[in-house]
C-alpha cells in the first residue's frame, strides 16, 4: 500500500504536469497539486523518527526557500525585471511542495542526513 501512494502520486505529477502545459482552464493545476502533496505525505518502509523528522524539517526549508523566492520573484515584478508573478496559492503550494519533496528525497536516499 506504501508504494501504491508513492506511484499514484507520482502519475498526479506526469499527469499534471502535462496538464498544466495543455490545458489552460483556470484549475489545471490541480493534479499537479495533489500529486506533489500526496508524495509529500507517503510514508517510507521504515517510518522510524529519522524519517519523521526529515520530512518536518524538509517542509520547513521548502517553506522558508519558497516564501524568500515569492517575494523575490514579486519585487522583481514591480520593478519589472521579470514578466510574471506568483499571485495564486496553488502555484505557491507547488513550488513549496517540490521543494518539499527535492528536500526531504534528497536527504533520505543521496544525502543520508
Amino acid at each position: 500500500m506504501k508504494t501504491l501512494v508513492k506511484f499514484i502520486g507520482l502519475f498526479l505529477i506526469l499527469f499534471g504536469t502535462v496538464a498544466l502545459f495543455i490545458y489552460k482552464a483556470p484549475s489545471a493545476e490541480i493534479p499537479l497539486l495533489i500529486g506533489l502533496f500526496t508524495l509529500f505525505i507517503s510514508r517510507e518502509k521504515r517510518e522510524d523518527e529519522r524519517a519523521v523528522q526529515i520530512k518536518a524539517s524538509s517542509a520547513l526549508y521548502a517553506l522558508i526557500i519558497g516564501y524568500s523566492a515569492k517575494l523575490i520573484i514579486g519585487n522583481l515584478y514591480q520593478h519589472q525585471i521579470v514578466s510574471f508573478d506568483l499571485i495564486s496559492i496553488n502555484y505557491f503550494l507547488i513550488v513549496v511542495f517540490s521543494l518539499a519533496n527535492i528536500i526531504r528525497f534528497s536527504r533520505l536516499y543521496f544525502f543520508k542526513a
